[in-house]
């Protein structure tokens, strides 16, 4: 029972993050890109950390998949589903509100959109349809050496290994190593920290944790102040504290209706929110309207469209794929005991 709780709570928090995003999108980086007029916006600036708060839940619930894993291509097929069919759907979205409404220096070419079919296009430095599919890449690339470390038999060594990248990570911060751009973002030595908290948590969740787990939190956490502005430690540490929280029981008010909500259309209002919430935006400056009007505008729209595409695409999707590649597998097993 109490697993149920620390899960709601991590689903109020990708809520939170999703939110936080969103807040940061619409009033710091649009004014940084187009402007607002007599909207305050240094306010949500650190909304922008939502992606790190998002990297560590995505620590925690990867390991904690990988655990229960029997066979690698459950775990194929379990991302794939997840993340793809929402992913193709929201491009075709987004594609279609920039092609009928435009986003000055935002838009793609219909290669490029086709191209961004592969979620990996930024190690191809192909433009993203929408900015925020950077952090699918370095999603992409964390599953990537979380399943090589589960073919390998090495997934209960994560911990050390990424410990070890990441003390790296703080060499080359303080100058005394360099490391190639490409090797940078391939070992994604500037978000492993929050990846490996998540991780770290997940073992403290489930009685797991050596001194060598609180050690490699306690790594992480320190970490971030050689790789980021100080002012941020002190958001990062917050977000050490609240997962702690979340995963010990600590936090049950915090599963509130509207959060578990926001948290389960999460990855499809990320997907949409930001050049979809900019031309909304957009157009209430177009027609004179109040801009606040059209951000809160936005918000709604975005929201409302994340619900569509989970209700119709994203959770149908997860579910008849998933049952496909259940009986698929039962037919082998039956044909193999034949």
């Amino acid at each position: 029972m109490q697993q149920n709780h620390r899960l709601l709570e991590l689903d109020a928090l990708r809520g939170i993050a999703a939110f936080a995003v969103a807040i940061y999108h619409y009033f710091y980086r649009y004014d940084q890109i187009y402007g607002h007029e007599n909207i305050p916006v240094n306010w949500a600036y650190f909304g922008q950390l939502g992606v790190e708060l998002f990297f560590m839940i995505s620590g925690f619930v990867i390991f904690w998949t990988l655990n229960r894993t029997e066979k690698p291509f459950d775990f194929i097929i379990s991302r794939f589903s997840r993340l793809y069919p929402t992913y193709w759907a929201a491009i075709l979205t987004t594609f279609i509100v920039l092609i009928l409404f435009g986003l000055p220096g935002r838009e793609v070419s219909y290669t490029n959109a086709v191209l961004n079919i592969l979620m990996f296009q930024e190690y191809l430095r192909i433009p993203h349809i929408d900015g925020v599919y950077w952090t699918l890449t370095v999603e992409l690339t964390f599953y990537f050496w979380m399943f090589t470390l589960y073919l390998t038999n090495k997934l209960d060594k994560a911990e050390h290994i990424f410990s070890i990248l990441v003390l790296i990570s703080i060499l080359h911060s303080l100058e005394y190593i360099s490391i190639p751009v490409p090797l940078y973002k391939v070992f994604l030595l500037e978000y492993l920290p929050f990846f490996l908290a998540g991780i770290c948590f997940y073992k403290i969740s489930h009685g797991r944790q050596k001194i060598s787990t609180i050690s490699a939190l306690f790594i992480s956490l320190v970490s971030t102040t050689f790789i980021y502005p100080l002012e941020f430690f002190i958001i990062f540490t917050i977000f050490y504290l609240i997962f702690y929280l979340s995963i010990s029981g600590f936090l049950k008010k915090l599963t509130l209706k509207p959060l578990i909500f926001m948290g389960g259309i999460s990855y499809s209002f990320y997907l949409l929110h930001q050049n979809i919430g900019y031309v909304v935006i957009n157009e209430f400056y177009k027609y004179n309207w109040c801009p606040s009007l059209g951000i809160l505008s936005a918000i709604i729209l975005c929201i409302f469209l994340a619900f569509l595409l989970s209700k119709y695409i994203e959770g149908p999707a997860i579910s008849y794929i998933r049952q496909c590649y259940r009986e698929r597998k039962k037919h082998m097993q039956e044909e193999i005991s034949k």
